[in-house]
């Protein structure tokens, strides 16, 4: 993450930003005499996040024009020299203006001013949930209309067949709007949350989908296989058998196969750490679905895509027993903790 940086414009105010900086064990205070403009562009557009110690309104004319979207625009939030307010400017949700509001508030004994409509009702953020657990949103083309609706004080429909169950707890009570339903949602709703890694059809109101990081990925491979022809693979797979490529969350193999570039590239793409398991311990997984005397013949053990899957996920049960390309292997299995 980029340094935080701290702006004032006069003497008083950069004297406030290095008692900020202190309590805060981090931050770089700047005094911008005269350049106020310049200091400010800069900073935003390197993407850092700023603590401004000047007039709401100097900031507004200045960077209102730099904004563009909330999910990338650094956190903006301005201190008045007497240190009493700390406004969330910009990014309030995603990108964390609002808690680093709170932060410098609570520093300075400041008043903390959070102006997005959930923050204001004691109401969880909508692109906020599964954030500590790194869930990602599917379709978000909906999420403004969901939100409002949940502000309005809607019920939303939540339905959730994977992932961590708990998630509700980040946002203390579960939410008086929230209605879990079991199976998929027929009827109308003024929104629905989905949490699911399998495919999920069209529907004909305001939805969003959330993605949480399930689904463990096992690979044997060949020595020297390209990224791509995994990658095919793992596309094919999840085509067919209908889950979601958002929700892969570890990449499993055997710790002689860990180091090949491709499923290194491939782990890399998704953004997804990689394990690695000796042969002792992938020998040690009974009773695989699929049992290999090829793979046993070569390396001693059964199978690698496997057990691999069923080791990383902590679980004795695959989702999809091995599926052979012609120089890949996968299996798929699933994380409830994700």
């Amino acid at each position: 993450m980029n340094e935080l940086a701290i702006i004032a414009l006069t003497p008083r105010g950069h004297e406030l930003g290095c008692r900020l900086a202190q309590a805060l064990g981090r931050g770089e205070p700047l005094l911008a005499q005269g350049c106020a403009r310049q200091t400010l562009e800069e900073l935003f557009r390197a993407g850092r996040p700023l603590v401004c110690i000047m007039a709401l309104g100097i900031v507004v004319r200045i960077l209102g024009p730099l904004a563009q979207d909330k999910r990338t625009d650094p956190p903006v939030v301005v201190l008045d020299e007497a240190g009493r307010f700390a406004v969330s400017v910009l990014g309030g949700h995603i990108a964390g203006a609002n808690d680093l509001a709170k932060e410098a508030a609570q520093a300075l004994g400041a008043v903390p001013v959070i102006t997005t409509a959930s923050e204001a009702l004691g109401l969880p953020a909508l692109d906020l949930i599964g954030r500590r657990l790194r869930w990602k949103i599917e379709r978000e083309e909906h999420l403004t209309e969901v939100t409002a609706a949940f502000v309005r004080g809607e019920t939303i429909a939540v339905y959730q067949d994977a992932g961590c169950r708990d998630w509700w707890q980040d946002f203390g009570e579960w939410p008086a709007k929230f209605q879990r339903i079991k199976t998929w949602p027929q009827s109308h709703w003024a929104g629905v949350l989905v949490i699911s890694d399998l495919w999920c059809p069209e529907l004909r109101y305001p939805t969003v989908v959330y993605r949480p990081p399930t689904l463990v990925l096992g690979v044997g491979c060949r020595r020297g296989v390209p990224c791509e022809e995994i990658e095919m693979l793992f596309q094919y797979i999840c085509q067919t058998h209908g889950f979601s490529p958002l929700s892969l969350g570890i990449v499993a193999t055997a710790t002689l196969k860990a180091n090949e570039p491709g499923l290194v590239e491939f782990a890399n793409r998704h953004g997804v750490p990689m394990r690695g398991f000796t042969l002792e311990e992938l020998a040690s997984v009974s009773d695989l679905p699929t049992p290999s005397e090829i793979v046993r013949a070569k390396i001693g053990i059964a199978g690698v895509a496997e057990p691999a899957a069923l080791l990383a996920a902590s679980t004795t049960q695959l989702l999809m027993p091995k599926h052979r390309g012609k120089r890949v292997t996968l299996a798929l299995a699933r994380r409830e903790d994700a």
